[in-house]
């Protein structure tokens, strides 16, 4: 018996969480961390390790939990209000698309980050919208945001027509 009460903690917490974002694991460190959010939740380094994996793998929907939990310091509420930002700068794009609300009177820091490009030149209205895609030129980047049937709103960025990177939300 007391190998097994010995063996549960080296599983519980064997996983490298720097190791993994090295490697950039970063969809397989957002859902471990989401599963395993009660044993690192006092460690704001690891939490901020986790919430920047989910923005990374696009999982936005894991945010509010992170965001809850950064509080203790300065450079993890700093992280808080990034986390923050991205997460409603989702909702309003998805409801942009979708619903086609006004999204022009919300003003946001602009970050280094495809959805707040997206969301600020929306805001701004410097985009195109042909054939139910919208078109934004951003310095050498081209970003096509348009949904699909099931209700996700997607981001494809170009570079010289050539697909970089997709990411989507719902």
């Amino acid at each position: 018996m007391k190998t097994i009460l010995f063996l549960i903690p080296i599983f519980l917490f064997g996983f490298n969480f720097q190791k993994e974002y090295k490697n950039h694991e970063f969809k397989k460190i957002c859902l471990y961390g989401i599963k395993h959010l009660q044993n690192i939740k006092k460690n704001e380094d690891t939490l901020s390790l986790v919430g920047f994996s989910c923005v990374k793998s696009d999982y936005f929907i894991y945010l509010p939990p992170i965001i809850n939990l950064l509080k203790h310091t300065k450079k993890a509420r700093l992280n808080s209000i990034y986390f923050s930002l991205l997460f409603i700068e989702k909702k309003l794009l998805i409801s942009y698309v979708l619903d086609n609300i006004d999204i022009s009177y919300y003003r946001f820091p602009k970050i280094n980050h495809p959805l707040s490009i997206v969301i600020t030149n929306i805001i701004n209205k410097n985009f195109k919208n042909e054939n139910n895609t919208i078109i934004i030129n951003d310095k050498n980047l081209t970003y096509k945001v348009y949904k699909n049937n099931e209700n996700k709103v997607f981001i494809d960025i170009y570079q010289n027509a050539q697909l970089l990177s997709t990411h989507w939300y719902r």
